[in-house]
């Protein structure tokens, strides 16, 4: 067996594991979407917590007015609830903007500027000596939370077991471009898929950034977020399940957020994130060392933009071999099946949620054929990503830039 058959070999193995693994919680996700069920249903509180808040900001004037209105629209205690404001020397008007708010809302609102700008996990740490509320809860600024977002987290979290809570996020301007279109579906497979099967299984649920919440004991102790990390919010989830603490995914515990709508921001966003994932998975590989199936999960859920640039070197080495090894080496046969189950597993993704929506709009599957060509953009960025950990790039956190936008129709 000569080398390239070694390489397709493995390739093939890695890949045929990872879709059915990933399959099969999907299909669980799918399977129990309209069994989801608010956790008010059954369950009475006894006594609100107090929330704290924090809204890290950095040039947001075009949307920190509409999250601020937002938080402040929620239907809960005014008294329990506090909101921090951490803003990184912004130079339009959104300092200016949250003073409105103080203003207002002097008792719930408070500003803290940082001196040095280190990006978002220092920014959430800075906030740390000034919160009071029992809960900690994290929006970017582009957020619009639901109006009973709190008061359902807190009924989660009367559950004493229940440390931190991952809400579900979905886009306020879907219906902008293909590109917003084809990410909010994403965005969908992620969390009403993926995350509702983890959830159901119990296994790894990680932390999404925005709509998260966790016990400030907890917090505390872990001594916050991570400032070296790039992505704080899933490194967390992490030392929390090191920890052995209970994280859950609750889909009616939702906040609206922007897509990014043009290739630059998301590219950008993305090779962030996935960097971010790959170092992260190197750094708790510990995890193993303890096993169980929420460890198990978290290392290979975390394995995911490896994945990807495994994906990418198998398109590679299939072109490779069709190109100058086609009539002398039969396993392109194989490597290009699996490239062809691919593309049917991520239209068939596609479909199920299309199907699971309703009403049933026949027209959104016309936007499912894009999935596969995104993906492929994505196996780019990934493999771009790991290009940057592998020579030791400098490490940036870089924002996300929005615009704005809220497209009528758009919020689920």
């Amino acid at each position: 067996m000569i080398v390239t058959d070694i390489i397709s070999v493995i390739l093939l193995a890695v890949l045929l594991f990872w879709t059915v693994y990933n399959g099969a919680i999907i299909y669980v996700g799918v399977k129990n979407k309209r069994k989801q069920t608010s956790a008010l249903m059954n369950n009475k509180i006894t006594e609100l917590p107090k929330f704290s808040l924090i809204v890290p900001t950095k040039n947001e004037e075009t949307v920190i007015r509409r999250c601020l209105d937002g938080i402040m629209n929620i239907d809960y205690p005014k008294d329990k609830l506090q909101v921090i404001v951490v803003d990184g020397k912004s130079e339009d008007n959104t300092l200016k903007i949250c003073m409105e708010f103080v203003e207002k809302y002097p008792e719930n609102i408070k500003i803290i500027s940082e001196k040095t700008v280190k990006g978002k996990p220092a920014a959430l740490n800075l906030a740390l000596p000034f919160i009071n509320g029992e809960i900690v809860g994290t929006f970017d600024a582009d957020s619009y939370p639901e109006k009973d977002v709190l008061s359902k987290a807190a009924s989660y979290f009367d559950d004493e077991k229940i440390v931190a809570l991952q809400g579900r996020t979905t886009s306020i301007n879907e219906k902008s471009t293909a590109l917003t279109r084809v990410i909010a579906m994403e965005e969908k497979a992620w969390f009403q898929a993926l995350l509702a099967g983890r959830e159901k299984l119990q296994l790894f649920v990680p932390l999404a950034g925005s709509c998260q919440f966790v016990r400030r004991e907890a917090l505390e102790e872990l001594g916050g977020w991570d400032e070296n990390s790039l992505t704080e919010d899933v490194e967390l989830a992490l030392r929390l399940v090191e920890k052995k603490y209970l994280i859950k995914y609750a889909p009616d515990v939702c906040s609206g957020q922007e897509t990014p709508s043009t290739i630059g921001p998301l590219f950008k966003q993305r090779v962030r994130w996935y960097r971010g994932y790959m170092e992260t998975a190197i750094k708790y590989g510990r995890l193993l060392n303890t096993l169980n199936k929420r460890t198990v999960d978290a290392e290979i859920s975390m394995a995911g933009p490896f994945m990807m640039v495994v994906s990418l070197l198998s398109y590679i080495n299939w072109f490779f071999i069709a190109l100058f090894l086609s009539q002398s080496n039969p396993i392109i046969n194989f490597t290009g099946l699996v490239i062809v189950l691919t593309a049917v597993s991520l239209v068939s993704i596609g479909i199920g949620l299309t199907a699971s929506e309703k009403p049933i709009k026949l027209r959104n599957i016309a936007w499912i054929p894009f999935i596969y060509f995104y993906w492929m953009f994505q196996m780019f960025i990934a493999g771009w990503a790991f290009l940057l950990l592998i020579f030791r790039r400098k490490r940036v956190w870089t924002k996300t830039n929005k615009k704005g936008t809220i497209v009528p129709g758009s919020i689920i």
